[in-house]
């Protein structure tokens, strides 16, 4: 991989490459309820923090939040650089004034990272992860709101300054080449990884994830934020035609355009078997699903996709979408379906709650899969990456 300034990323390069600072942009684990972005930027953070083979500023700005718990601590390698300005008028000046400088915030620097397209003035270069750009494929999915800020942010004019883009999987990295005409050479993969905390659970605590959020009987489980890109619709569309004795079980928080959602549950003939958990906790994710029976995951278009990754990681066989990058994700490790279908995706939650050899080979190739996702190997492809500018 060659860069602007002619360095190539050789496996030998990063142990001659000096010490660099690098500011790493973690305004997105500031939100309350992280979606999978604030979980692959936290994550990230922490393992390459850990790693210790470069010093690292972390920037956040917020005038009311404080930062969580799970950022890294300042060391000798890790220092805090915390603004308190006004969000809006801090983003506002990014766009439109293109300043103050992000280094002037955080301190001197070589290299600016984003985990996740943001709002930023730099003379640094900058690397910017690229999780999805169902913004330009799927506009409808969005609210007026988040079409707005997405259209200031100009990811095109981003991605096309940047020094490099690292995307969460090759299905994003070739839209991000398509879409915005980024030279192949400036983009890398750097896929999210599965925390250890995701794996086989003991009777007992799932016995405690049922009875916490009174599941009594078997369940197919969907987690995620409810937003019209997710096809929930279409799970409880499928869910209808199957007379398997199940719940189906909806956890995650209000997204956006969510109502329909809830209009087509209360009008479904099995409402009173569908049940809505919101947001739920970290610490109850692994439980959760590996208590459900199969996750259901026919989404429209995803960047990557943790959940499924996550429910593999605990043994739960996964009905997924096999369009964007879920295939990619999932693989053999799955049944993956048409999400237009609901036919398919019926057939499938029937086979795989109806067939226990299917189930039982889809868990062990669940396990197998997910160990291929790691955060370290993912961690030592963005210091690759920092060395090689």
């Amino acid at each position: 991989m060659t860069f602007r300034n002619g360095f190539t990323s050789l496996p030998l390069y990063r142990f001659l490459a000096p010490l660099m600072r690098i500011i790493v942009d973690i305004r997105p684990l500031l939100e309350p309820r992280r979606s999978g972005v604030g979980t692959y930027a936290a994550e990230m953070v922490k393992t390459l923090a850990a790693r210790g083979t470069h010093d690292y500023a972390l920037f956040a700005n917020s005038r009311t939040r404080d930062l969580p718990p799970d950022v890294p601590p300042p060391s000798d390698r890790v220092t805090h650089r915390f603004s308190r300005h006004p969000n809006r008028l801090l983003n506002a000046s990014f766009a439109f004034f293109d300043g103050p400088k992000v280094e002037r915030l955080a301190g001197p620097a070589d290299v600016v990272y984003l985990p996740n397209l943001n709002f930023i003035a730099t003379e640094l270069p900058l690397i910017v992860t690229v999780h999805d750009l169902s913004f330009v494929r799927f506009p409808h999915f969005f609210s007026r709101k988040q079409r707005l800020w997405h259209t200031f942010v100009n990811a095109r004019s981003m991605l096309r300054k940047a020094s490099a883009v690292v995307a969460v999987a090759n299905h994003t990295k070739q839209d991000v080449i398509e879409t915005f005409g980024v030279r192949e050479d400036r983009v890398i993969v750097a896929s999210p990884g599965v925390s250890p905390t995701f794996s086989p659970r003991s009777e007992d605590e799932l016995d405690r994830i049922r009875q916490k959020y009174g599941l009594k009987k078997p369940y197919f489980l969907f987690l995620g934020a409810l937003e019209p890109r997710k096809n929930i619709v279409g799970i409880i569309s499928a869910y209808e035609r199957i007379g398997a004795d199940l719940d189906l079980v909806i956890a995650g928080g209000k997204g956006w355009l969510y109502e329909e959602i809830f209009r087509r549950a209360a009008a479904s003939p099995k409402r009173g078997r569908i049940r809505f958990l919101g947001y739920v906790d970290d610490a109850d994710k692994p439980g959760l699903y590996a208590a459900a029976s199969a996750l259901v995951y026919p989404s429209f278009y995803e960047g990557f996709g943790m959940p499924p990754l996550e429910a593999m990681a605990v043994g739960t066989p996964v009905v997924a979408s096999h369009v964007s990058s879920l295939g990619e994700v999932v693989a053999d490790a799955g049944l993956l379906i048409d999400p237009y279908s609901v036919d398919d995706i019926a057939d499938a939650m029937s086979s795989v709650v109806s067939d226990a050899r299917l189930a039982a080979v889809l868990r062990q190739r669940g396990f197998e899969r997910a160990k291929r996702f790691t955060w370290d190997e993912s961690a030592k492809r963005l210091e690759d990456l920092f060395s090689a500018l």
